[in-house]
């Protein structure tokens, strides 16, 4: 997997998988109507890391499962603009996954944190962004 550094650059460019970004498997429909889309990311100390870009548009449901290939304990929460969780892993013990299911209501800005001890400030953190339904 690539290392993504501070940011997870979910930067998702219509329909194309292309550069270091998230995983997906699945197809590209989904959405709140059908079966979620799986994002694929590995947690280990201070950073999330994945292979594939993907696009995430308002409406679709991901579940992103989480690998810890650290060896520290992380787990993820997703938060929206205004930081409110959407939806967070349990805690994952080196070497375990652990998944979480998002509904994507609303086009706009995402983050994916690691929100224990000082990981956060240790910047375990990755941006994204989720597209209008008819971009």
């Amino acid at each position: 997997m690539r290392n993504l550094g501070h940011r997870l650059a979910l930067i998702l460019l219509p329909i194309a998988v292309i550069g270091a970004s998230a995983g997906c498997g699945g197809s590209e429909s989904g959405g709140a109507s059908g079966p979620p889309r799986t994002v694929s990311l590995e947690a280990v100390e201070y950073r999330f890391q994945a292979d594939e870009a993907i696009t995430i548009r308002a409406g679709d449901t991901i579940e992103f499962e989480v690998r810890n290939g650290g060896d520290l304990e992380h787990q993820m929460e997703v938060w929206d603009a205004n930081n409110r969780v959407l939806g967070m892993t349990e805690r994952i013990p080196p070497g375990a996954v652990r998944s979480v299911t998002v509904t994507f209501d609303d086009a706009g800005a995402y983050r994916v944190v690691c929100d224990i001890d000082d990981h956060l400030i240790q910047g375990q953190q990755a941006g994204f962004d989720v597209f209008d339904a008819n971009d």
